[in-house]
């Protein structure tokens, strides 16, 4: 029982850290964040905090790799019971916007990531860490199930390769919506423009998709 509440107390530390660290990013520049900062809202001491970081970029790659697992878990949870192949892609797609409505400063975040990824002096075992996570999340992309079920049942192109298209369309929607995270959050809404022009890139993303017999139920 020890050992358990041992355990147990080491991972709440840690998810508090991660919590911590994740909240000062999203008000500011994780540049300027620094190890003190993150103990302090989390309440624990630096020795705490170097159980389980060597550094706060360690920290930025945790959080960047958890905002990425958050928002590709909440388009798979988009509702596509009883729906097709191009059906499913259509609801992943407005949830995805949804999510980035909800959460801009997270896409903001990745949008920063990517902009400072190579600036980092990170060590070689992190970067390696974080190639892996990438490269797990492409093989098994979160949009193949719905892509191939669309080839599958005739809704979309029967050479739409779903590996490949889930990769391009992962590229330009994640550039649309990191552009439209520098919308300040208070002029979001459904009939803002950035949304308007989110909803038409979907609207003729999957009209592109779309098998020639299905093209007429768009």
């Amino acid at each position: 029982m020890t050992e358990n509440w041992h355990q147990n107390l080491k991972n709440k530390n840690r998810e508090e850290l991660i919590a911590a660290a994740k909240e000062l990013f999203m008000k500011q520049s994780f540049l300027k964040v620094n190890i003190k900062d993150v103990c302090h809202v989390a309440g624990v001491s630096r020795v705490t905090f170097y159980k389980h970081f060597q550094s706060m970029n360690e920290m930025v790659f945790e959080v960047q790799m958890e905002i990425l697992e958050s928002m590709t878990e909440f388009v798979r949870r988009a509702p596509t019971a009883e729906m097709n192949g191009k059906q499913m892609l259509t609801s992943m797609l407005d949830a995805w916007i949804d999510y980035a409505g909800r959460h801009p400063e997270y896409i903001k975040f990745i949008l920063l990531f990517d902009l400072h990824y190579e600036g980092y002096d990170s060590n070689e075992e992190l970067k390696e860490r974080y190639k892996h996570f990438v490269n797990q999340g492409k093989e098994r992309h979160f949009l193949i199930d719905a892509l191939e079920a669309g080839i599958q049942d005739g809704s979309l192109k029967s050479d739409a390769e779903p590996l490949k298209t889930a990769h391009f369309i992962f590229t330009s929607m994640m550039a649309l919506l990191q552009k439209m995270s520098l919308t300040p959050k208070e002029d979001w809404s459904g009939e803002s423009q950035d949304v308007q022009m989110a909803n038409r890139f979907v609207g003729m993303l999957v009209q592109y998709l779309s098998s020639e017999s299905d093209e007429s139920s768009i």
